[in-house]
């Protein structure tokens, strides 16, 4: 049976409390281990190891019990929970052969004498042993601050889950790169919430000192996971860095009748070949790395010259646009430009590195439909795809109708054409006052139309975490099938502790109050009142009723951890007119 639907785990932590039946596999019972940790000699290093590593770390968090890892013994033998990517084992332990693709596949089995999970690759076998725990009652719902519960037996009922992932690309961002151990939680979570691509992005104006300085640290953590890692963020700055604008003025932006940095003159030859020796020297140094990013500083600027304009901007414009010429034709006659620098690239790093791909962003500049006599995309391209000042709380299709939705998902389907490789580019953080965004009923709709249509993954900005969005955003990329008020259950649930439902409750109301309404995120709800969006003026009007409803719920709880995590949802309704942009996090002593 393929199973692809897990949002009734939360059901499944509250029915764990349960004694244990005689037809459970039993992994501790009175706090004494019943079960053992089969690992192959040959699969001792790695995820599969970490896997079993983790499975022992928290099965001994939750109940006190270290169960034994140990060598290979035979399949027969009952009470093991056997954790492989080895196809041969999984048949010998009586699992069918997974197939070679997709890379995520894997099978968690248990009956009453053997757990067994197989990963078609190291990594996936890790995902099976996190679905496992999480089966378990644990809660993978902000990065460093998991959910243990405590019980002293712990058993599964029989069952049989077989599932791939719905979608190829499942990134998130850490940015900005604000401490090691933030940069460690995120990589943690996003492996425990089956997503397989870390995105750092330090935005560096020339050499990213601080992924330097970390990615001793950090790199193991992403390999022993079995991670992919994109690199960069906004890059232009990165690769060619604006102190060369005193030396080199013609390799920058032409606006206005002059040029300045740090957006580059992409038709520049000699530009291209500097910045293709920045990246490569980089690429040695940073092995690691699988995808770089080569992204327009965050501005709408851009070269305005005759050639990145392809001639529609004469030199006697000086840069401007006449009057009666569309701005769109400009931005399109640029972004045609910008793809040709971008393949340029590509075709340098594919000979130098062949196993790294590069990533444009379709934002900004160059946010419209894939011009006619744009060429198609070179094979090492990863093209982002970015939704930025979209309608948060409408879909990009279907009702309520949205015209500025509808538009980036036509523009999306244009490059998507003419793309080997691309993914969605969106924003289920809120990086706009006052970071509150109850986001999860669009994300569910728009990730099954994005499904549909055929896009190939979706990424998040972290910056101004959203915590409820982002673990409602992985279980979709996961399997688009999903009901966003069961994911928006189970976050709470887990959570929230003793407070889990009425926080659940809570959050689906409010997900119901600001569906179909206009606004950003939830941006505008500062501004003056006749000139809030729709959401924002509803978010005013129930901003009493919510502290007043959190803080109730503060007073009454006893659980210490949970009041904490209460405090921590509380903080933006509170502060509103400060940067409450970091509320979600539990604090990391190393942030700087």
């Amino acid at each position: 049976m393929r199973t692809h639907a897990r949002m009734s785990g939360f059901l499944i932590c509250l029915a764990m409390a349960a004694p244990a039946l005689a037809a459970d596999f039993v992994l501790v019972l009175e706090g004494r281990p019943r079960a053992e940790i089969v690992l192959a000699d040959a699969e001792a290093t790695g995820p599969v190891l970490f896997a079993a590593q983790e499975l022992q770390r928290y099965v001994k968090a939750i109940s006190g019990a270290s169960l034994p890892l140990v060598p290979t013994k035979t399949l027969e033998d009952a009470s093991v929970v056997i954790i492989t990517a080895d196809p041969d084992r999984a048949i010998a332990a009586g699992v069918r052969r997974l197939p070679a693709d997709p890379a995520d596949h894997y099978v968690l089995h248990a009956s009453d004498k053997r757990i067994v999970i197989v990963g078609a690759t190291p990594r996936a076998a890790l995902y099976g042993t996190y679905d496992l725990l999480e089966r378990l009652g644990c809660g993978w719902c902000v990065p460093g601050d998991d959910s243990i519960p405590k019980r002293s037996t712990l058993s599964i009922a029989s069952l049989d889950v077989d599932t791939a992932p719905a979608f190829q690309y499942r990134m998130m961002l850490d940015f900005p790169l604000m401490s090691v151990g933030q940069s460690i939680a995120i990589v943690d979570w996003i492996a425990k919430n089956r997503l397989n691509w870390v995105h750092p992005c330090p935005n560096a104006k020339g050499e990213p000192q601080a992924w330097y300085h970390r990615r001793e640290t950090i790199v193991p953590e992403i390999r022993k996971r079995g991670l992919n890692l994109i690199f960069g963020g906004h890059t232009m700055h990165t690769w060619l860095p604006p102190e060369q604008f005193k030396e080199h003025p013609d390799w920058f932006a032409y606006n206005d009748a002059e040029r300045k940095p740090p957006t580059l003159c992409v038709t520049n030859a000699d530009m291209t070949a500097e910045l293709i020796r920045n990246m490569q020297r980089f690429l040695d140094r940073c092995p690691e790395v699988d995808i770089v990013d080569l992204w327009h500083p965050d501005s709408d600027v851009f070269c305005h010259c005759p050639a990145c304009t392809q001639g529609l901007l004469p030199a006697e414009a000086k840069g401007k646009t006449p009057e009666g010429t569309p701005a769109d034709a400009v931005k399109s006659a640029y972004a045609i430009s910008y793809i040709r620098f971008m393949n340029r690239v590509a075709e340098a790093i594919g000979k130098s590195h062949p196993k790294v791909m590069i990533s444009p962003l379709i934002y900004g500049p160059t946010h419209c439909a894939m011009p006619d006599g744009c060429p198609e995309l070179a094979d090492n391209l990863l093209a982002g795809l970015a939704h930025i000042a979209r309608d948060s709380y409408r879909p990009l299709a279907g009702e309520p109708k949205s015209a500025v939705n509808m538009r980036y998902l036509g523009n999306d389907l244009t490059w998507m054409a003419k793309s080997k490789h691309h993914y969605i580019y969106e924003y289920y953080n809120c990086w706009v006052a006052p970071y509150i965004y109850p986001g999860a009923q669009v994300i569910v709709q728009d990730l099954r139309i994005l499904k549909a249509l055929g896009a190939q993954g979706a990424s998040s900005d972290m910056y101004g975490y959203t915590p409820c969005n982002m673990y409602v955003a992985a279980r979709v990329l996961w399997s688009p099938d999903i009901s966003w008020e069961a994911a928006v259950g189970e976050f709470h649930l887990r959570y929230y502790g003793d407070a889990g439902r009425e926080m659940a409750d809570n959050a689906v109301m409010l997900e119901k109050g600001l569906y179909g309404k206009m606004g950003y995120g939830s941006g505008g709800a500062l501004n003056k009142l006749e000139t809030m969006a729709d959401s924002g003026k509803w978010l005013n009007e129930i901003r009493p009723r919510q502290i007043s409803f959190l803080d109730g719920l503060i007073a009454r709880i006893a659980d210490p951890l949970v009041k904490v995590r209460l405090e921590r949802a509380l903080k933006p309704w509170k502060m509103w007119n400060a940067d409450a942009r970091w509320w979600a996090f539990p604090p990391f002593e190393d942030r700087k």
